[in-house]
């Protein structure tokens, strides 16, 4: 019996170009509307590596506390193995606390597919004279497709240059097959960070701006923990960042940590940004690294954001950078 394999999820190097996935409360918190695209090509020295792409859409009620979205993404390994297609539906309420204070509260409902992929799989009886495979395997394979729902919430408190928050994943444990350990555990994560401007103005319905902004996530899936740490330094239109991330040793895991790099550019609401992932340690640089590719459109009134005040004021931007 082969011995079971576990696995922490892997966030993406350009989060909060994909922060509905990261925390459903973000929903409508940066643009009135917005349409995101990205791909990733993960493990890339290892049989062309591991691929995520994601899609998604959010729009706010400008007449109204909420806002609503749309998200698709898909997994999938190399030469037709593991695959997956998850399409989910966001709603997020936000509301005033205080004269500087927001609250935002999420919940994503998600419906996933998966198929295990065999295809490269040989078994002992496919093995004949000589070492010659013969086909196919009389072997039990188990289900070839499985679907479940899933489920996420998040809140987020903000001002207009500190966010905090906290979202949960998978908070149903949904059931992904028919073995014992076929499910998959929630994901807590806690976000924060600052945005110390520099310079900052409003001029032709667009921010100009020269910032800093150091953010920090913690994650926990079951025994799996991971503590990641960005500086984006934004000069508009181009924003640059850099990360670290810490795996520490668990039980049966050594101590892990790696680095990512980021450059992302923005023009009239059409963005573009590009990541680079690697890994420190020895081990998990052999399977090479990461890179991110991100695309999109969003549009925002930022006359509205920055010219009105008071119960006038469409809506209270959040901090967190477009990538």
């Amino acid at each position: 019996m082969a011995p079971l394999a576990k696995a922490q999820e892997l966030p993406s190097a350009q989060q909060f170009a994909h922060r509905v996935f990261l925390n459903p409360a973000f929903t409508g918190l940066l643009s009135d509307y917005s349409v995101t695209a990205g791909h990733r090509a993960q493990w890339t020295g290892a049989q062309n590596g591991f691929s995520t792409q994601w899609l998604s859409g959010e729009y706010r009620f400008q007449e109204s506390k909420t806002g609503v979205g749309l998200t698709l993404q898909a997994d999938r390994a190399p030469a037709g193995g593991y695959a997956r297609v998850q399409a989910g539906a966001v709603y997020a309420y936000h509301t005033k606390l205080r004269e500087n204070i927001d609250f935002s509260a999420g919940l994503q409902a998600a419906y996933a597919s998966q198929k295990p992929g065999f295809s490269d799989l040989i078994f002992e009886d496919q093995l004949g004279a000589g070492g010659t495979v013969q086909q196919p395997t009389t072997e039990a394979l188990g289900k070839e497709r499985s679907s479940y729902a899933t489920f996420a919430t998040g809140f987020l408190l903000f001002t207009d240059q500190f966010w905090v928050g906290a979202s949960a994943q998978h908070i149903n444990n949904p059931t992904t097959g028919v073995g014992s350990g076929a499910s998959l555990p929630p994901i807590f994560q806690v976000q924060t960070g600052y945005r110390f401007y520099v310079k900052n103005y409003y001029a032709q319905n667009s921010l100009k701006e020269i910032s800093f902004v150091p953010t920090l996530a913690f994650t926990q899936q079951q025994s799996f923990k991971r503590l990641d740490g960005n500086l984006y330094t934004i000069v508009t239109p181009i924003t640059l960042g850099l990360g670290y991330s810490y795996l520490p040793a668990g039980a049966q895991t050594s101590a892990s940590n790696g680095f990512s790099g980021l450059f992302g550019v923005m023009y009239q609401g059409f963005k573009v940004g590009y990541a680079y992932r690697a890994a420190l340690s020895e081990e998990a640089s052999a399977l090479g690294p990461t890179h991110e590719i991100s695309i999109g459109f969003a549009k925002a009134d930022f006359k509205k954001i920055f010219k009105r005040l008071g119960s006038d004021k469409n809506y209270n931007r959040i901090a967190c950078p477009e990538f």
